[in-house]
């Protein structure tokens, strides 16, 4: 759509060639994966590696956000090639593969889950991780969760089930497994974004942020394939496919159903046959084929997940400023209802969903903000190249990697 014309010059940022940029936003991210390697701890946050490394870390996570910053204002000119945007963002979103895990151990919770379904045939909707204490993805995942029934959706533990099968017992290979899988994930939108909507800034503004880097190829967490059909819902131009991706999405997480009313009043509820089979017949299938395996249980798996709290995000704010935990949940919740009640009137009008716009406003007004979330916005932006979308995606990344990742 936006792809710079070949042959054509333009200058980067205050002259600054985008070349440099490329360079730059490459390297930090080769550099922080470096300094991560001499971490004592890096599958926790904040990274804080020994010695000098602790300020490699530090000044690779400031040069790589300045990088992104400058070069998504460049490309929203396009003033980065197509070719140049792809093999940058293969690089930043690949280069964490070489490090150890990063930032978070959820990955071996996707583990214990999986074993739990898979090799111990239990159902992770009624059963925790702790009723096999000896198991090595129990005695990996962080003791927070070993209590927990599975917190996501079907399509979650069905993907997860890949890398578990694949790693055995190994611990090491169960984390990387997730990683691959998860940096795969990244790669199909860096896919769909340079040769589905040929967009050069959608591949900066999600393959060039470091934040992504370090959670998906670095954490492994598998939020990328809710994206991959949240945003191929979006680009596809065949409407049964697109209709079905919704309720896909949403077998991850229920973000895709909290957004879908948006991007319905986009067309004005006006969608072809075809879109309404695709999404309600995929709905459908998903409910009964869940119910079979697990029961009703899944059907409230990722509503409990979203009880949680972290030290992220407005509901956090509001506590520490001495407004009781419930009260907070309760305030953010009627902020992003107004908001979501502007949005949908806009969409209506003007046929502009904004819902990289309303993923920011979920990610800041819920009470458990993980820094990975941030792909939400980043993914969906990305796809649609709004500008407000953009900005919110810009700002959540640097408030989420220096709140977060830096020590």
């Amino acid at each position: 759509m936006d792809a710079t014309l070949p042959g054509t010059k333009v200058a980067g940022w205050r002259g600054l060639p985008p070349a440099v940029l490329a360079g730059l936003a490459a390297a930090s991210t080769i550099a922080a994966v470096v300094a991560a390697r001499h971490a004592t701890l890096a599958d926790s946050s904040p990274v804080d590696p020994a010695g000098r490394w602790r300020s490699v870390w530090i000044l690779a996570a400031i040069v790589g956000y300045g990088a992104y910053v400058l070069a998504v204002w460049v490309a929203r000119s396009s003033g980065i090639r197509l070719r140049l945007a792809l093999a940058v963002a293969v690089v930043v979103q690949v280069a964490p593969l070489a490090g150890p895990l990063l930032l978070s151990r959820d990955a071996y919770l996707y583990w214990a889950e999986a074993r739990l379904a898979f090799v111990h045939h239990g159902n992770p909707y009624r059963d925790t991780p702790s009723a096999h204490p000896d198991d090595p993805g129990t005695q990996a995942a962080s003791v927070q969760w070993r209590t927990q029934t599975e917190p996501y959706g079907p399509a979650w533990v069905v993907l997860g089930a890949a890398p578990s099968a694949a790693a055995g017992s190994s611990r090491t290979a169960a984390e990387v497994g997730y990683r691959i899988l998860a940096a795969a994930g990244i790669g199909v939108l860096l896919v769909l974004l340079a040769f589905v909507a040929r967009s050069p800034r959608g591949l900066v503004v999600l393959g060039w942020n470091p934040l992504v880097a370090l959670h998906y190829a670095g954490g492994g967490h598998s939020d990328a394939w809710m994206m991959v059909a949240l945003v191929g819902a979006l680009l596809t131009s065949r409407p049964a496919p697109a209709g079905a991706l919704w309720p896909v999405s949403a077998a991850f997480k229920g973000v895709g159903a909290i957004l879908l009313p948006l991007d319905l009043a986009r067309h004005r509820f006006r969608r072809p046959r075809a879109f309404w089979a695709g999404l309600v017949g995929a709905g459908v299938a998903i409910a009964v084929v869940s119910t079979a395996v697990f029961g009703a249980g899944w059907a409230t798996g990722a509503a409990e997940g979203a009880h949680g709290t972290s030290p992220l995000g407005g509901v956090h704010f509001l506590t520490e400023a001495g407004l009781r935990h419930r009260y907070a949940v309760a305030l953010c919740g009627v902020v992003f209802l107004l908001l979501y009640a502007v949005l949908f009137r806009e969409a209506w009008r003007r046929g502009t969903s904004r819902l990289a716009f309303a993923a920011a406003a979920l990610c800041m007004l819920t009470s458990l903000l993980r820094p990975w979330y941030v792909l939400w916005p980043a993914a969906l932006a990305a796809a649609e190249g709004e500008a407000l979308g953009v900005a919110a995606t810009v700002a959540l990344t640097g408030y989420a990697l220096f709140g977060d990742a830096v020590p």
